[in-house]
């Protein structure tokens, strides 16, 4: 490929983004709803909620790198996808339906076969994203797309009981199920869509196969992975606090527990609509320079928060800060999986590998570790002030909740900020990459990086 390919057609951008809107509509607000309908319509306790949780996450720090591995041994993204639709379909009904005494056997067989399933399609996905384009832009371009449709996903199965029972939001078996069947259709059909219409990516190198211990080498061998995957770490911590805390904050100090909702709808609309205009300032400055603008914007809505009165008062206000910090986050949502299909580059350059999925499942790996450590941090600050959620909180209480909802995201987004500011594959040195990957062919003798080049050019 060429450093500055042709845009893909923005219907094929559609179709391949696709697939996202029945994945997403599977575990992120599954995850957000499962726990409290399981405890509702079935025999399992909070204890057992806690064991598949755990049991869960540990399953996905096996399973991610592993799946990346066989897509990128086997050279496919397709037929693993089509797998994992399989699996989604045949294991989602009975994760969605579970009957009164279904006890923790039954949610840890169905939860981890569903995730084992929608691993199978989101890794080989993401990698394909990359493979789509070498271009610094246009990988962008496709973020937004996936995007786009997965942010869609999520908006209709958190809308789903006002639109299937009306006037209400409670997810009750009779929503469940419609979900259910929504998504077991609904995958398989975006995916078939997806391999019918989306040619498989042509490998750019030869390379060598890739072998278990690439896993390790992956990391030891791509200096831009580890510095991105930190500045990850760091964002993710922070952002995961302020998702875990913002419901709690929201409720217990500014007395809205009934505004929630009305809160959370603006922040997720900015997300998605804040994207098309990112993309557009992503033409114009580079994309981590814009994920540190984004994070400098974040750290300014938050620092706005503790000026927030309790009361009804508090509501517009909330509204707007919270809408602004969705603004900002959704940056993230299309530049980091573009920069991370940059460092897929670099690692075809440098060490003559195609492992994107490898590199893909690292960084799903990171966000759900994220997800659960940044809300556990977030948790315990406020609870070493002795708030406890059960009574009215104390000055002490508060300020801790204060401390863990704003300033302690506030000390890691600076951080990343200023790893994000200095990060050293930018637009010229991957236009160089490009050139450089583009001057040879698949069928060029292997060995180590061109002579005479660095480690980032």
């Amino acid at each position: 490929m060429s450093s500055h390919p042709n845009p893909l057609p923005t219907p094929m951008l559609v179709l391949f983004g696709l697939v996202n809107l029945p994945l997403s509509m599977l575990m992120s607000p599954t995850a957000a709803i499962l726990p409290n309908f399981y405890l509702e319509y079935s025999a399992v306790t909070l204890a057992g909620l806690a064991t598949a949780t755990f049991i869960a996450r540990s399953f996905d720090g096996l399973t991610d790198p592993l799946i990346g591995y066989l897509s990128d041994r086997t050279g496919t993204r397709k037929p693993w996808m089509i797998l994992g639709a399989v699996v989604v379909a045949a294991s989602t009904w009975f994760l969605f339906n579970p009957a009164a005494d279904a006890g923790l056997g039954h949610l840890l067989t169905w939860y981890l076969l569903t995730t084992l399933g929608w691993t199978l399609v989101e890794i080989p996905h993401t990698a394909m994203a990359a493979e789509l384009s070498s271009g610094y832009h246009e990988r962008s371009r496709i973020a937004l797309w996936r995007q786009l449709l997965g942010f869609a996903g999520g908006i209709l199965f958190m809308a789903a009981p006002m639109l299937l029972v009306g006037g209400t939001t409670r997810f009750g078996p009779e929503v469940m199920r419609v979900l259910a069947v929504f998504i077991m259709a609904g995958l398989p059909l975006s995916v078939a869509l997806m391999c019918l219409t989306v040619p498989e990516p042509v490998r750019r190198v030869r390379a060598r196969p890739v072998r278990p211990v690439d896993l390790w080498h992956a990391l030891r061998d791509t200096p831009p992975l580890r510095y991105f995957l930190v500045t990850q770490v760091l964002f993710g911590l922070a952002t995961g606090a302020v998702a875990s805390l913002f419901v709690i904050y929201a409720s217990q100090h500014l007395g809205l527990p009934d505004k929630v909702p009305q809160i959370a709808l603006p922040m997720t609309l900015a997300m998605a609509l804040g994207m098309p205009l990112w993309l557009q300032v992503m033409k114009h400055v580079d994309k981590h320079r814009a994920w540190a603008i984004a994070a400098g914007g974040m750290i300014a809505t938050l620092l706005m928060v503790p000026w927030i009165a309790p009361g009804p008062g508090a509501l517009l206000p909330m509204i707007g800060v919270m809408t602004s910090f969705g603004f900002f986050l959704g940056l993230s949502s299309i530049a980091l999986p573009s920069l991370l299909a940059d460092i897929v580059d670099y690692d075809i350059w440098r060490n003559r590998q195609n492992r994107a999925a490898i590199l893909f499942s690292f960084q799903a790996l990171v966000t759900k570790l994220n997800q659960g450590l940044g809300g556990a941090i977030a948790l315990s600050i406020p609870a070493l002030f002795g708030f406890s959620g059960q009574a009215a909180p104390s000055a002490h209480g508060v300020l801790g909740l204060k401390l863990a909802f704003v300033a302690w995201p506030c000390v890691l987004l600076a951080l990343m900020l200023a790893l994000a500011w200095r990060y050293p594959l930018d637009r010229r040195a991957h236009g160089i990459l490009a050139r450089r990957i583009g001057r040879r062919s698949p069928g060029r003798a292997l060995g180590t990086a061109d002579a005479g080049s660095v480690e980032t050019p």
